[in-house]
């Protein structure tokens, strides 16, 4: 007892200085009294775990560097196959017209000139009846390819936009309802095989074949149907033992559905919205074929009506070219780090 009072005194026994002026004890003088290490000599452990993480971002760099440098070789590949193409069919044999199978070299021109970028070497000619710019940017305006990929992308971004903010909450309702799984759910699976090509003709009888809604209508339902199907398989593909250890400690209900169902989903759902993102991209571009305005879609169908061989494979190089930048930009990312947070694969 004796000495159990003796360490109970000592503990208690604080020098005024090792007090601040809230009346708490420092940190330090706490450790010790509790017979605790200082933070001094604390091991260091959460240095280790910065320099694995820095270790981790490196290599995740490097990997990123490499397949950067793998893409471009193999696109350094295919255009060096299309100039070999080109050299053997065309001018050696000449068993096909120059016309009809443009050189990468031509083709690059076509972009070239089609983004404005011919003011910088003096050889920009403008549009007819367009005055001749006088700065870089009213050139870049004023060419074809500007005002295509602009007016392109908005009714994309409009249409998907839609699709998602209806067909999100619809493909919830398929896979907690029964009643929405054999009703809506089964139309869209239906509905989602039908080519979007199928729908242009019904948009021009409802709504013309000029104007914004003929093709915002085609869009929307190229991604609807995906997006449905997607949000849906995202939500039973949960594992059941994640539903069961969220009713075990107490969640059911909304909580159980937004808080654990829906976050474990959602590597799946993106993935599915992006496949919807592909889907409303290419019920775009079918409707821009058919429907007169300025867009991609419109300048693929009136270099093919000029024969523009160069302008028709300029512009199919352009859709590519945004299809892939928002898979690399916008969804890529968002996998990463989704299947990171989620255990799957480093970031």
């Amino acid at each position: 007892m004796s000495d159990n009072r003796a360490s109970d005194n000592r503990v208690l026994d604080v020098a005024p200085e090792n007090v601040d002026d809230s009346g708490a004890l420092s940190s330090t003088t706490a450790s010790h009294l509790v017979g605790a290490p200082s933070p001094s000599k604390l091991p260091r452990k959460n240095l280790g775990k910065r320099t694995s993480s820095t270790r981790s971002s490196r290599a995740a760099k490097k990997m990123a560097w490499g397949d950067l440098l793998t893409r471009v070789l193999f696109v350094a590949f295919l255009l060096a196959l299309w100039q070999g193409a080109h050299w053997y069919l065309v001018v050696k044999t000449e068993s096909w017209s120059g016309a009809l199978f443009r050189s990468p070299l031509e083709v690059g021109l076509w972009i070239w000139n089609g983004f404005g970028l011919s003011y910088f070497t003096g050889t920009y000619e403008p549009l007819p009846g367009d005055p001749m710019p006088t700065t870089f940017w009213e050139a870049f305006r004023g060419s074809s390819y500007p005002p295509a990929v602009l007016g392109s992308l908005k009714r994309l971004m409009i249409g998907y936009g839609i699709a998602v903010a209806v067909g999100f909450p619809l493909g919830l309702a398929v896979a907690h309802w029964r009643l929405m799984d054999k009703t809506v759910g089964w139309m869209a699976v239906s509905l989602q095989s039908l080519p979007s090509i199928c729908w242009i003709p019904l948009a021009q009888l409802w709504m013309g074949r000029f104007g914004e809604w003929p093709i915002l209508f085609v869009t929307i339902m190229g991604a609807l149907f995906a997006t449905i199907v997607s949000v849906s398989d995202g939500i039973r593909q949960v594992s059941p033992i994640l539903e069961r250890a969220g009713k075990t400690l107490g969640a059911k209900g909304p909580r159980l559905y937004f808080g654990v169902l829906l976050p474990a989903a959602l590597p799946g759902i993106v993935t599915g919205l992006k496949i919807a993102w592909s889907f409303a991209w290419r019920s775009l571009m079918a409707a821009e074929l058919i429907v007169n305005t300025i867009s991609l879609g419109n300048l693929l169908d009136v270099d093919r009506g000029n024969g523009d061989m160069e302008g028709v494979i300029s512009t199919i190089i352009v859709i590519i070219v945004i299809g892939l930048g928002t898979q690399s930009l916008v969804f890529a990312p968002i996998e990463r780090r989704l299947r990171a947070m989620w255990g799957l694969s480093a970031i």
